[in-house]
């Protein structure tokens, strides 16, 4: 089973660089991302990421005429932000984490990922413009650092498909709505952080904000926040929070 399953995560990898979702680097981090799940937890840890993966990817495939998706080839540091930190708290259980408690810190990093994901996402489609907490203005679709009540309400239920199937595969049903809070409020410090604290960057050009290094063919210009804290850092920062507060209300009880 453990051979079969992974030459499947090899197989998804290799799809992705050929589909052109994944860059080279992307491929082989998420082969290293699926078979440390793999190793850690088996065939259960794998369906927690897929659930992830499937359901994000589908709501990201649902036709919006609010703006344009462009299509995207993820590389190393997107792969880890969405599942580093989740494979390392796997990867725990092997040294001297109580199985329970890798379990739980696994699930509430996806659970942050997914969260942030289906703000995004839900956000952006149905939730209107968007409220940016540090200009305490509206803001542009998309814009880091902008919440939306749908968005915020996507949010939530991203959370709680990944803690409450993560809670029924690995845990027996037990601890689903500490993941499910701890993932949201991982989501909820990735916002913040984008509000506060991420760089922020202007093209030359259109003179549009962006997260991107380049935009409309050239280098972009960094406009306020911190330099080097881009989007993956605070996302990785974000599945990092979640498990955090998971391990410290874990230890409490």
């Amino acid at each position: 089973m453990t051979t079969f399953l992974t030459v499947l995560v090899a197989t998804v990898a290799y799809l992705g660089y050929r589909l052109q979702s994944l860059s080279v680097g992307g491929a082989i981090t998420a082969f290293v991302v699926g078979v440390g799940i793999l190793i850690s937890f088996g065939y259960e840890g794998l369906l927690v990421l897929a659930i992830f993966f499937v359901s994000s990817t589908l709501l990201g495939r649902v036709p919006t005429r609010k703006f344009k998706r462009e299509h995207e080839v993820r590389t190393v540091g997107q792969v880890f932000a969405n599942g580093g930190v989740a494979t390392l708290a796997a990867l725990s259980s092997l040294l001297f984490v109580d199985d329970e408690l890798a379990m739980i810190l696994f699930i509430s990093a996806f659970a942050a990922a997914n969260s942030d994901t289906w703000a995004t996402e839900g956000g952006r489609r149905w939730g209107g413009r968007p409220y940016h907490l540090r200009k305490r203005g509206r803001a542009s679709i998309g814009r880091s650092g902008a919440i939306t009540v749908v968005g915020t309400l996507f949010s939530f239920v991203g959370s709680a498909l990944i803690a409450l199937s993560g809670s029924i595969l690995m845990l027996d049903g037990e601890w689903a709505l500490l993941m499910t809070l701890a993932g949201f409020t991982g989501a909820l410090a990735d916002t913040l952080i984008g509000a506060f604290i991420q760089e922020e960057r202007k093209c030359i050009h259109c003179q549009s904000m962006t997260e991107e290094k380049r935009h409309c063919g050239s280098k972009t210009k960094i406009s306020r926040g911190v330099l080097g804290i881009d989007n993956n850092i605070v996302n990785t920062v974000s599945t990092m929070v979640a498990p955090l507060l998971s391990l410290f209300i874990f230890l409490l009880v």
